[in-house]
């Protein structure tokens, strides 16, 4: 396995770089990149794409790089990276994402978790169980415990190994019971957890709900959203009336998570009512989550009805995003008919 020389001189593994660095095809020539980097004021994705699958000559210089240019720069190079990542999944830059990973500065390692948050292989958790386990910024295991989440949905679907699962929840539990660590860790930890079934994870999360401070209580609040019960309905609910912003809004959001019918009337109220926006848009969230007919009923016609300017975006893209769920269901089924 490959070993790469990171940006504070130390050495770190490459996890599963092997199929990762291979041959780029790009189009656009390695110095012009790196003149576009060092030199264009606007980046340009057309000449960042280029960088997807970058070889290990290419890594290497980029590294050297890194240490030449400001770090707003490298910021800059790794947020249009990570855009550029959501928007198509066939780019690949997990190779720099990684070599990044363990940068000093803090908006860059954030940067490299968010490239690599919807990445699968296993050796990538363990790399950031380690991070977590290393890294002194509040914000950036923030970033790292939520990240963990994609892994406990693996986790609970099976697709993540037995042994893997469990090192992966006891780190999470261990994070969540350490009262040396910020509650926002904690609580962001308590929320990835919540995607996982099971009794004891229902116990820790009424725990903390019931006996940890704020953080505490809204990631139980959010943990129970991730854990598509709805026995956790009609306490999600009781928050709606919080005076607590937060608490309303993670209330929402979380009721949403319960993907039940249950949930449209309080939630219409709540959006019809609250006075935040914030708290109206992620009652807009909570109704197109739940995607039924009548969710998707009341969009609609809170949309039609247009008395309320500041929601009419929010409400658009969630039934645009309707419409393209339903559009992905028919397509599949047209193109099952057809083998038939």
């Amino acid at each position: 396995m490959r070993r790469l020389e990171s940006n504070n001189g130390e050495t770190d593994q490459a996890y599963g770089l092997e199929p990762i660095l291979a041959d780029s095809d790009e189009t656009v020539s390695f110095d012009e990149i790196v003149t576009h980097i060092r030199d264009v004021v606007d980046l340009q994705p057309s000449i960042l794409e280029a960088l997807s699958k970058s070889n290990v000559e290419m890594l290497k210089s980029l590294l050297v790089l890194w240490e030449e240019i400001p770090i707003e720069r490298l910021r800059a190079v790794l947020e249009n990276l990570v855009i550029l990542t959501r928007n198509d999944r066939t780019f690949d830059f997990r190779a720099i994402f990684i070599s990044t990973l363990r940068n000093k500065d803090i908006p860059v390692r954030i940067f490299s978790i968010r490239g690599l948050v919807e990445e699968e292989q296993p050796e990538i958790l363990h790399l950031f169980l380690d991070c977590l386990r290393d890294e002194v910024s509040d914000l950036v295991k923030v970033e790292l415990a939520e990240a963990l989440g994609n892994w406990v949905v693996a986790a609970e679907l099976g697709v993540l190994s037995t042994e893997n699962g469990e090192i992966l929840v006891t780190a999470l539990r261990e994070t969540i019971e350490d009262i040396e660590t910020d509650d926002a860790v904690r609580g962001r930890a308590l929320e990835s957890l919540g995607a996982l079934s099971g009794e004891l994870i229902s116990e820790l999360i009424t725990e903390q709900y019931e006996l940890g401070g704020n953080e505490l209580r809204l990631g139980a609040l959010r943990a129970m959203g991730r854990s598509a019960s709805p026995t956790w309905l009609d306490l999600l609910v009781f928050h709606f009336d919080d005076e607590d912003v937060n608490v309303r809004e993670a209330a929402a959001e979380a009721s949403g998570g319960l993907v039940t019918d249950g949930a449209i009337e309080p939630l219409t109220m709540l959006l019809e009512e609250d006075g935040e926006l914030s708290v109206r848009v992620a009652a807009i969230n909570a109704l197109a989550e739940i995607g039924s007919a009548d969710a998707e009923r009341v969009l609609e016609r809170i949309f039609q009805d247009g008395r309320d300017p500041s929601i009419s975006q929010p409400l658009e893209q969630a039934l645009n995003s309707l419409q393209m769920n339903v559009d992905s269901i028919f397509g599949i089924d047209e193109s099952a008919d057809e083998k038939f």
